[in-house]
């Protein structure tokens, strides 16, 4: 006859349930405080104008801005040609650009870049639009007709719009692009916890994360380019991006289980899930997550994912050396502490049995 096991204290069961409702009520708040207090602001937008043009300009945007009870969402910064928009914003320095017309009657140009952001865009063709139609009600009353039929036919067709850099046919709002980061943050998760719960020894743990990295990661990539076309870059970039993504998170997690045990999953899931993903800038610019928390985000791995793997799928000009070598540091630091923690902990997991007779 077995001893049935003694109940829970209540004070411990009232406990537990107040602690679940503290995490519960903290994972929420991760996810929704970045995006509930974010707001446009510090977007970097070209302005193609002379300076006495530029000046006009930002002064009227700033004031029609004000007239809505808003902060201008742009930081203008003026060049001399097209061209240096354009290439701007290929470069990913800037969002968009606004091209003022040189002669009177003469359409404004915005020029947008929908694989950078969707929103952002729109919001900059509905600011020129605005500015449009605001400069014909502003046209003297004695202005010669002609210039009166000019300034009103531009106003009634707005600005004229070109997108720079398109998104994939297959995915024209980026919505795709933008739901596959939390995919891939969990996919990092899970194959650490496979790795750290399945495998024994040090070095079988180290393969399994490289293993995982490279087999997953290929099919990432055929789920997300050859299948969806979310992100329409070259394979020599896509893949190995994804593959280091899926190695930073994994080995960060493992690492951790082989030094903390149990409680170092968690440690990894809360850097990555709960701190990274949140901050990542994955559905709107990182310029509207408050402080400095957008340029925070780009320091952990799902935002240097986002980032990279948006930059090499369709800004070819944009330097990407600062992701690639957030995403190397964190894989790094996952990977030495497997190792730190294999010989802190000794090599009885690596060493054979000794030979019985």
């Amino acid at each position: 006859m077995t001893t049935p096991e003694p109940h829970t204290p209540w004070p411990k069961a009232v406990a537990m349930g107040v602690v679940g409702a503290v995490i519960v009520s903290l994972v929420v708040l991760a996810f929704l405080w970045p995006s509930m207090t974010s707001k446009p602001k510090d977007l970097p937008v070209d302005v193609v104008a002379s300076e006495q043009a530029f000046e006009q300009f930002t002064a009227q945007a700033t004031k029609a801005a004000e007239a809505q009870g808003q902060d201008l969402p742009f930081e203008f910064n003026r060049v001399n040609t097209r061209d240096a928009a354009v290439d701007g914003i290929e470069a990913r320095e800037a969002y968009g650009a606004f091209v003022l017309p040189s002669a009177p009657g003469a359409t404004m140009e915005v020029l947008t870049a929908k694989a950078a952001n969707t929103q952002v865009a729109t919001m900059l063709t509905s600011t020129a639009d605005g500015m449009v139609a605001a400069q014909a009600a502003q046209l003297p009353a004695d202005a010669p007709a002609d210039q009166r039929i000019a300034v009103l036919q531009a106003a009634s067709a707005g600005a004229e719009v070109t997108d720079v850099v398109p998104p994939s046919e297959d995915d024209p709002n980026g919505t795709g692009f933008a739901l596959a980061a939390l995919p891939l943050t969990i996919g990092g998760i899970l194959g650490g916890v496979i790795t750290s719960l399945a495998l024994k020894g040090t070095w079988r743990r180290l393969v399994g994360v490289l293993t995982y990295s490279v087999v997953g990661s290929a099919a990432l990539f055929g789920i997300l380019d050859l299948w969806f076309n979310l992100t329409p870059g070259p394979v020599y970039l896509v893949w190995p991006a994804i593959a280091l993504s899926l190695a930073a998170t994994a080995s960060v997690i493992v690492g951790l289980h082989s030094l903390l045990g149990p409680p170092g999953i968690g440690v990894g899931a809360i850097l990555t899930m709960f701190i990274g993903n949140p901050l990542a800038g994955a559905q709107a610019p990182k310029e509207f997550l408050p402080g400095p928390f957008g340029e925070i985000g780009q320091l952990f791995v799902p935002g240097a994912t986002g980032t990279l793997l948006r930059d090499v799928s369709y800004f070819p000009e944009a330097s990407t050396l600062a992701p690639w070598l957030t995403l190397a540091v964190w894989a790094a630091a996952g990977l030495s502490l497997i190792v730190f923690a294999h010989h802190r902990n000794g090599r009885g997991a690596e060493s054979p049995a000794p030979a019985t007779s």
